[in-house]
């Protein structure tokens, strides 16, 4: 009995899968050898599956060495958890029979909490461990500091606490915000959101020393320097993330901007302190080198340099741009 390619067809993956009955497989091996289309189609399917067979193997033997692996890294942190227990058991003792009572071995505690986080908890987390790790270094430092300024008497907490928490915000910011899930309306803006944060914690460095200097005339002064010096990130973040053109005219633009902007950082200096008596371009004296000329001739240079890399990046740009035209 002659059978049609199409039936057969729908047969044969059954047949790959050896799950087709007796009857089935002899038709479907009695058709392929008179059709050379549905040979060449189970051939195929057979790579598929082969393919496919392959795959699942291949997952399974990752999946089989990640757990491995991660066995072998719970191990080594349990036991290196184990092992600073050592020291810590006997600081409490020794503390306990020299003063009668726990004063320094909670400073020794924090600090190896310090030590472990960098050790120990990468080597427990399995997910997200530049996460955890930092959070946790982060809370065992600021917990290492309250206990020396508490058992030291000292008043810094805030002046030591604050600037070592923002400094690892602005290092570390822009890889956290990978791994912290936001909103569909702001998950786009993820450089706006690490700018901001990092601003902030810029301005909370700013805001620390002067609360603590208590310096005549400082907010005057380290305001607007701080609010223009972070005018050069800022300019840079949203020309690169956000003008509508390409990566080397971007680029360009970014030069131009900070070059202009750095130039007269010094005038800015000079107006917040009460020092301004002329733009620092105009004093400018390359053959004469001193503490009147100095400013304008390092602006001059930055301005210069500034525009000769903006050429560039636009010239290559407008290359670019030709390239795509010819083709």
């Amino acid at each position: 009995m002659k059978f049609d390619c199409e039936i057969i067809q729908d047969l044969l993956p059954l047949y790959i899968d050896d799950v087709c009955s007796i009857k089935s497989k002899v038709v479907i091996e009695e058709h392929i050898l008179e059709c050379s289309k549905c040979k060449e189609l189970l051939s195929e399917l057979g790579n598929q599956a082969v393919t496919q067979e392959l795959s699942i193997e291949k997952n399974r033997v990752i999946e089989k060495h990640l757990k491995k692996e991660r066995k072998r890294s719970t191990m080594i942190g349990l036991i290196t958890a184990a092992v600073l227990m050592i020291p810590l058991i006997v600081c409490l003792i020794c503390n306990l029979a020299v003063g009668h009572a726990l004063n320094w071995f909670f400073i020794v505690l924090t600090s190896l909490m310090v030590f472990a986080s960098i050790t120990v908890v990468p080597l427990l987390v399995n997910d997200k461990k530049i996460l955890w790790t930092i959070c946790s270094f982060t809370i065992s430092l600021v917990a290492l500091l309250g206990t020396i300024c508490i058992y030291s008497g000292g008043k810094w907490f805030y002046l030591a606490v604050i600037p070592c928490v923002a400094g690892l915000v602005i290092c570390f910011a822009p890889f956290l915000i990978r791994y912290i899930s936001l909103p569909k309306g702001v998950c786009n803006h993820k450089a706006l959101i690490t700018m901001s944060v990092e601003s902030l914690a810029v301005y909370s460095i700013i805001a620390v020393v002067g609360i603590y200097s208590k310096y005549p005339g400082y907010w005057a002064a380290a305001i607007p320097i701080t609010t223009y010096c972070l005018l050069v990130p800022w300019g840079i973040v949203l020309v690169l993330r956000y003008l509508p053109i390409s990566k080397m005219f971007r680029a360009s633009i970014a030069c131009l901007v900070s070059s202009l902007l750095l130039t007269f950082v010094n005038d800015v200096v000079d107006w917040s302190i009460g020092d301004f008596n002329g733009i620092c371009l105009a004093k400018a004296d390359f053959s004469n080198w001193n503490t009147y000329t100095n400013d304008g001739n390092v602006g001059w240079c930055i301005l210069v340099i500034g525009v000769i890399l903006t050429l560039i990046f636009a010239i290559l740009g407008c290359v670019r741009l030709s390239k795509r035209e010819i083709k």
